[in-house]
C-alpha cells in the first residue's frame, strides 16, 4: 500500500495532491456537518445578523452598542463550543494524516507541485505540497460547505 501511495505520488504530483485535498477537506466538512448542532448553529448565525443589524442601528448610543456587542461576543462564545467538538476529534488524525503526507512528499523527492516562473519574495517560484494543499482545501471546502450546506 505505501509503495502505492508513493508510485501515485511520483506519477503526477499534483493529482495526488488534489486527491489527498479532496479526501481530508471532505472528511472534515463531514465531521463537521455530522458533530455539531446545525439546527443550533443556524440560529446562532440568525441572531448574529440581528445583532449586526441592531448594532448599526444603535451606533449613536454607546450604552445600547455597548450591551449589544456584549451579547454578540455571548453568541460567538456558544459558537465556538458548538464548533469545538468536531475540532478536537478531528485535531489527532489530521496531524498524523500532515505527518505523513510531508514524509511521503519528501521520501518521493517531489519539488514544487506548481510552478509560477517567477520567483516571488517568501514563498519562492512554487509551491510545494503544504502550500499546494492549502490552495485546493481552500476551493474544495468552499464547494463542499455549499453542498452540504454549511
Amino acid at each position: 500500500m505505501v509503495q502505492f501511495i508513493t508510485d501515485f505520488v511520483l506519477w503526477n504530483p499534483l493529482i495526488s495532491i488534489v486527491v489527498f485535498s479532496f479526501v481530508i477537506t471532505f472528511v472534515l466538512t463531514f465531521a463537521y456537518k455530522v458533530l455539531t448542532d446545525q439546527k443550533k448553529m443556524k440560529e446562532i448565525k440568525e441572531k448574529q445578523k440581528e445583532l449586526s443589524a441592531r448594532i448599526k442601528e444603535n451606533r449613536d448610543n454607546p450604552q445600547k452598542m455597548s450591551e449589544l456587542q456584549k451579547e454578540m461576543l455571548q453568541n460567538s462564545a456558544q459558537s465556538m463550543r458548538l464548533t469545538l467538538k468536531p475540532m478536537l476529534i478531528t485535531f489527532i488524525p489530521v496531524i498524523l494524516v500532515f505527518i505523513w503526507l510531508s514524509n511521503t512528499y519528501k521520501n518521493a523527492e517531489v519539488g514544487n507541485i506548481i510552478s509560477w516562473g517567477a520567483s516571488l519574495p517568501l514563498i519562492g517560484n512554487g509551491a510545494g505540497w503544504l502550500l499546494s494543499y492549502v490552495i485546493f482545501s481552500l476551493i474544495f471546502s468552499i464547494i463542499l460547505r455549499r453542498i452540504f450546506k454549511l
